[in-house]
C-alpha cells in the first residue's frame, strides 16, 4: 500500500499538470522529493511497528504454549528473541520499506498517469513474494551460490533473515543486512534526487509514450 501511495503521489501530479507548477516554485527539488516520501514513510513506520507488535504477540503465545513440565527455558538456550533482536528487526523493516518507497517514486517518474504508475510498481511486489516463498522452505545459505547471491541482493530478503536470526542471536547477519539495505536506499534516493533535479522528471513521460508507440508500431 505504501509503495502505491508513493508512486501515485508523483504520477497524479504529472497527470494533472500540477508538478510543472510545483517545480517552478523557489523550492529545492530534493525538498519536494523528501515531501513525497514523508507521507509514505509514516505509513511504513506504522506498518513496521504493527509487524513488531504482531511478532511479539506471536512469540509470547508460542512460548506460553510450551509445557512447563519439560523444564526448558528458551531464553536460556538462546532460542527466544531479545530486545536487541526486536530492535534490529524493526530497523531492518524500516530501511527495507524505505527502499521500496524510493524505488516506487523513482519508477513512477516514467509513468504517464496513475494507472501507468500502478502498472509499473506492481511487478515490485514479486520482489517481496519471491524471497518469502523460498525462505519458507529452505535456508538461504543452503541454496546454490548464484541463487543465494540473487536473493541477498534483493533488499526485501533481509527483514526475513532478521526475523530468523532473532531466534539464534546472530546479530551480525542482521546488522550486515541493515547496512546493505541502507546503502541500497541511499543509492536509489540519489538517483531519484538526480531525476528530480533535471527536466527528465517532465520529459520522461514523453519518452515513455514514444517508446510505447514504437512497440505498438512494431
Amino acid at each position: 500500500f505504501a509503495m502505491q501511495l508513493a508512486a501515485t503521489s508523483v504520477a497524479s501530479e504529472k497527470e494533472e499538470k500540477t508538478l510543472e507548477t510545483l517545480l517552478t516554485l523557489p523550492i529545492n527539488r530534493f525538498t519536494i522529493l523528501a515531501g513525497k516520501l514523508t507521507g509514505s514513510i509514516v505509513v511504513a513506520v506504522i506498518g513496521a511497528a504493527a509487524y513488531i507488535v504482531g511478532f511479539n504477540y506471536y512469540m509470547s503465545s508460542f512460548m506460553g504454549m510450551m509445557p512447563t513440565e519439560i523444564g526448558v527455558d528458551l531464553a536460556t538456550i538462546g532460542l527466544a528473541p531479545t530486545p536487541i533482536s526486536y530492535l534490529l528487526l524493526g530497523v531492518s523493516l524500516f530501511v527495507s520499506l524505505l527502499s521500496a518507497l524510493a524505488l516506487a517514486i523513482s519508477i513512477s517518474i516514467f509513468a504517464e498517469d496513475v494507472r501507468g504508475a500502478q502498472a509499473l510498481v506492481g511487478p515490485l511486489s514479486m520482489l517481496l513474494v519471491f524471497p518469502m516463498i523460498i525462505m519458507m522452505f529452505t535456508d538461504v545459505y543452503a541454496l546454490p551460490f548464484p541463487l543465494m547471491v540473487v536473493l541477498l541482493a534483493i533488499p526485501f530478503t533481509h527483514p526475513m533473515l532478521a526475523s530468523k536470526v532473532a531466534f539464534t542471536g546472530d546479530y551480525l547477519t542482521a546488522v550486515i543486512g541493515i547496512v546493505y539495505v541502507s546503502i541500497f536506499t541511499i543509492v536509489v534516493l540519489y538517483i531519484a534526487a538526480r531525476l528530480f533535479g533535471t527536466e527528465k522528471i517532465l520529459t520522461a513521460k514523453l519518452k515513455f509514450r514514444k517508446l510505447r508507440f514504437r512497440k505498438l508500431k512494431k
